[in-house]
């Protein structure tokens, strides 16, 4: 009996070591069924290890990658292939195929599936539901991004109670602070404000627990992607152990919540416009009971979270480092203010969805600190999903589990697109004229959205087509305000340079440490 026990441990591990000596050579040396004729990136010969060096390049060094086949393929408007060692190759058309791309239906090519293998989502989003099914989406669209406008005045009054907190008021001495880990304190302050309210917003220990679950998902989801499937259920409650901590850290107080709706249904208005009722508003019940539970809406909460929270983050410490390293940061500021002013003077002083979308120097300042700065280099790539795979405008057939699409990263920083491309230049995306005098006659003023959420081929810092990112209504009036509240109650000490992102195969990400100086503007506080 022993020693059958010994052998079939024996087998067990001879079969793991080559399941995973079999997916290292798929990773590296595999086509994945892609059409021999297309290039790839980084490969400058036929040598057996060309190709296996390409794919390894790509875990610190994508933006190399990009930048060499943009020039060289894109812009002569060829396909190739992009290396990617934690999720596969992905196959690059040129902006030319870009209305072909987007016309493709769902169920031919997917977007939804790119960000859930790229999140490694199923064994990081706590249920599987939260993934596929549509109650989410419903949320997002249908009551977060309709009922902005009612809390655009409770964001601004949450503003000011974060960086009253996060960089205090001192109007004499500079200040040092932290870019990111200030701005994880005011964003996740605003977005809880938003997402569950008073007094919960305010709570320090929830605060830590809600802006802390998945911050490092980025490094968590690439090291669960090394691992074979097989292995992935074993591996992932090990990596993900501290965020499911912060999960039953958030429920202590979310059950609280839970059952007082559940028992007294009969809330004012205000309470209703929350995550908690939209989530009872729109489970069904009846199909699944589960849904109306504390512990589904919770896990729900914590992924909306996630994604309110992490993006803007990532953004507005991008923008703290853009406008400390720009030398014109005092007089941009005060041309901030002077729109700011001729706005509300045309809305009586207030505060309100019309007035935060025809500030659009707000809107040109953060489209080009997103250009420079975009958290993952792509811009819309879809998974093939039609069992029979598709055929490309070229003629090449690719396989059900390709991965196809357009990168943004190179077109953000194309020279014949934006001139001085490297350069942070606030006022790009800004059209003087008609902006600031409440005509009702300029261009954005006929527009009912903002220009920072108005993608284009051209403009992918929230994806581009009928799927580009649903909270970019959300995260645009958060983003607006902070940039307003910063350039009118704040001064930015300059810096000499600006620190580099860091970049971990297609994502990009701030400094984590680096630090920037403040100060209270005189007669603000």
């Amino acid at each position: 009996m022993v020693l059958l026990t010994n052998i079939h441990w024996i087998l067990v591990l001879i079969a793991v070591i080559l399941s995973l000596a079999i997916w290292i050579y798929l990773r590296l040396f595999s086509l994945y069924s892609l059409p021999s004729n297309l290039p790839w990136a980084g490969v400058y010969d036929h040598g057996i290890l060309s190709r296996p060096r390409a794919v390894l390049r790509s875990l610190l060094g994508t933006r190399g990658l990009l930048d060499e086949s943009y020039t060289k393929y894109s812009k002569n408007d060829l396909i190739y292939v992009l290396p990617n060692f934690l999720t596969g190759p992905e196959v690059i058309i040129p902006l030319s195929m870009m209305d072909w791309l987007l016309q493709q239906p769902d169920s031919v090519l997917n977007q939804g599936e790119i960000n859930r293998d790229f999140l490694q989502a199923d064994h990081t989003m706590l249920h599987q539901k939260v993934i596929t099914d549509t109650v989410h989406a419903d949320v997002i669209r249908k009551e977060l991004t309709r009922n902005l406008g009612l809390f655009t005045g409770d964001v601004i009054e949450e503003v000011d109670f974060a960086f009253r907190k996060a960089w205090g008021v001192d109007e004499k001495d500079w200040k040092t602070v932290g870019a990111y880990d200030t701005m994880t304190e005011v964003i996740a302050r605003i977005s809880n404000r938003v997402l569950v309210g008073l007094p919960l917003c305010r709570n320090e220990d929830y605060l830590y627990h809600t802006s802390r679950f998945a911050r490092l998902i980025v490094l968590r989801s690439a090291v669960i992607s090394l691992f074979p499937n097989f292995l992935k259920p074993f591996i992932a409650p090990l990596v993900t152990y501290t965020d499911y901590r912060h999960y039953l850290g958030m429920t202590k107080y979310t059950m609280l919540i839970w059952k007082q709706r559940i028992s007294d249904p009969n809330q004012d208005d205000k309470q209703k416009s929350d995550y908690f009722q939209w989530s009872l508003d729109h489970a069904n019940a009846e199909r699944d009971p589960e849904e109306r539970g504390s512990n589904m809406i919770t896990k729900r909460l914590t992924a909306i979270s996630f994604a309110a929270i992490q993006s803007s983050v990532i953004t507005s410490s991008n923008l703290m480092f853009d406008l400390a390293a720009y030398k014109g940061t005092a007089s941009l500021f005060d041309r901030i203010q002077e729109q700011i002013s001729a706005v509300l003077e045309t809305e009586n002083g207030t505060w309100n969805k019309t007035s935060l979308s025809r500030m659009t120097i707000l809107d040109s300042v953060l489209c080009e600190s997103m250009r420079l700065g975009g958290f993952v280099s792509r811009g819309v790539l879809k998974a093939v999903v039609a069992k029979e795979g598709v055929k490309l405008p070229s003629g090449e057939h690719l396989p059900y589990g390709a991965k196809v699409g357009i990168q943004a990263y190179p077109i953000h920083y194309d020279e014949k697109i934006y001139p001085r491309a490297h350069e942070f230049d606030p006022l790009r995306f800004y059209t003087p004229g008609g902006h600031d005098n409440g005509d009702g006659k300029s261009k954005f003023s006929k527009n009912k959205r903002s220009p920072l959420v108005t993608t284009s081929p051209h403009f992918m810092g929230f994806s581009h087509g009928r799927h580009s990112c649903p909270g970019r209504f959300f995260a645009s009036q958060q983003l607006k305000i902070v940039l307003a509240y910063v350039a009118t109650n704040y001064e930015i000490e300059p810096l000499e340079t600006r620190p580099a992102n860091n970049w971990f195969v297609g994502s990009s990400g701030p400094p984590l440490h680096a630090t920037i100086r403040i100060r209270r503007r005189r007669n603000t506080v």
